[in-house]
């Protein structure tokens, strides 16, 4: 099944969600017998739970459009608009609620209006999760195609916003109409112990439900919000317990319902962690591609030359000598027409890595071309170079790769040697020149050799 969730369940994320849902339900059991006791009575305490919570969910509602726009599941869209929703009708609460903006509450409302507002947030938050659910169930591949993709980002920013004005100004225009669901004393029996209670927990039953239905837990941040919906579920628990406002059963369920939030926060953070993971990996693999050469695994001809000019830049400003080796493996063309193109990757395969191994930390050794390889050694005078270059034509020869089907004689390499001193003003392209004029001068005489780019030579 495929969505816009990538990471995997570990055996300890499994482990902490399993001790958390355990540790909760022990503590709603713990609370229940004493759900009803009335509590010190603080009313500042719910638009600061309740602000909170929009908070929370707006921050979930961002990471999960994100999610969307660069995945276009629309399963993830839908996820963002619940939170979304959540979100704004929390802020709605807030603004409903008498004491906080007027003495009755926004634009007048009564409490009750508040309650309703606080009903269609919990009971259309878990219907939008179903809702996404069924779609990753019938379509999980179906994604929003790239020229709607902006008109689909602002249905489903926008969306929320537009149903929650319209459920407010519903409820704000028909609330004399609506049941009164909580007592002026701040009792809410009926609604507890009542249908709409009973829908309430439900609705977010039928969210755990379809979660667990559709996913199967197979990605981290679907048992994480199976997690969270259990947490609803314990919320509206221990709240009907309670059956009244200020009571411990009201107090300690905003625990539950924060707790929901604070979950699928932390799983949408750890989502983003692992994210930006995959991409450093794909950078860095992609990286490493784009300076590698593709049959040897030595550093590319477009690598070599930005090293190049680096090295250049750093000897005029510290005045260190470095050398430069220019390697070509001799009658590579004959060895390619007896034995095969395949047999001559090999053959250079073999000597690229002979001439890796021969070389320091820090060098820096590149395919050039063909047949032909380049190093760069810093930090190297011109003696240093020549007992480099000279191991590695011995341990070439020591590979006695057999030039010809009849074994007379092996493979070799000549090399081509330059060294750039503190009073060299050369170009990175001269100094190339000069390190292949002394590989040629190496072929000339016989092949099997080092030459320097002042005649100097070492013969085999």
């Amino acid at each position: 099944m495929q969505d816009g969730f990538t990471a995997a369940p570990t055996r300890l994320s499994r482990l902490t969600a399993g001790s958390v849902a355990t540790l909760m339900t022990i503590a709603a059991a713990a609370i229940f017998p004493y759900a009803s006791a009335q509590a010190p009575k603080v009313p500042v305490l719910f638009p600061v739970f309740a602000t909170a919570l929009a908070v929370n969910n707006s921050i979930i509602a961002y990471l999960i459009t994100l999610q969307f726009y660069l995945t276009r599941r629309t399963t993830v869209g839908l996820l963002g608009s619940a939170f979304g929703y959540s979100a704004l009708m929390a802020a709605m609460q807030v603004a409903t609620s008498p004491g906080v903006f007027s003495e009755v509450g926004y634009l007048g409302s009564r409490s009750h209006v508040g309650v309703w507002m606080w009903i269609t947030r919990l009971c259309g938050f878990p219907l939008l999760i179903v809702l996404a659910m069924l779609l990753l169930k019938l379509s999980p591949n179906h994604t929003v195609p790239k020229r709607y993709l902006n008109w689909a980002l602002g249905g489903f920013v926008f969306g929320p916003a537009v149903v929650t004005l319209a459920l407010d100004r519903f409820l704000f225009i028909e609330g004399t109409r609506l049941p009164l669901l909580i007592s002026p004393s701040g009792s809410y029996a009926t609604l507890a112990y009542g249908g709409v209670g009973f829908m309430m927990v439900m609705a977010w039953v039928a969210a755990l439900a379809s979660i667990l239905w559709v996913t199967r837990l197979r990605h981290s941040f679907y048992g994480w919000l199976a997690l969270g919906s259990y947490s609803y579920i314990l919320y509206l628990l221990v709240n009907f317990a309670g059956a009244a406002r200020f009571t411990v059963g009201w107090y300690t369920s905003r625990f539950f319902e924060l707790s929901a939030a604070a979950i699928i926060l932390g799983a949408l953070l750890y989502e983003v962690l692992k994210m930006q993971q995959r991409l450093r990996s794909s950078y860095l693999h992609a990286y490493e591609e784009s300076i590698r050469d593709g049959l040897t695994g030595l550093f590319s001809r477009r690598y070599f030359d930005t090293a190049l000019s680096r090295e250049v830049a750093s000897q005029r400003r510290h005045g260190r000598p470095f050398s430069l080796l220019m390697v070509d493996i001799d009658f590579f063309k004959q060895y390619n027409d007896r034995h095969g193109h395949l047999a001559g990757d090999r053959c250079i395969r073999k000597i690229a890595r002979c001439l890796a191994s021969q070389l320091r930390e820090g060098d820096v050794v590149a395919r050039f071309g063909g047949e032909e390889f380049v190093a760069i050694l810093p930090n190297t005078d011109e003696d240093t170079a020549l007992k480099i270059a000279e191991r590695f034509r011995c341990a070439v020869m020591a590979l006695q790769l057999a030039r010809d089907r009849n074994d007379k004689g092996n493979v070799t390499v000549s090399a081509g040697l330059y060294t750039c001193r503190s009073e060299a003003a050369m170009t990175p392209e001269q100094m190339l020149a000069q390190a292949d004029a002394a590989l040629y001068r190496a072929k000339h005489a016989g092949r099997n050799r080092v030459f320097t780019s002042r005649a100097d030579m070492v013969v085999a």
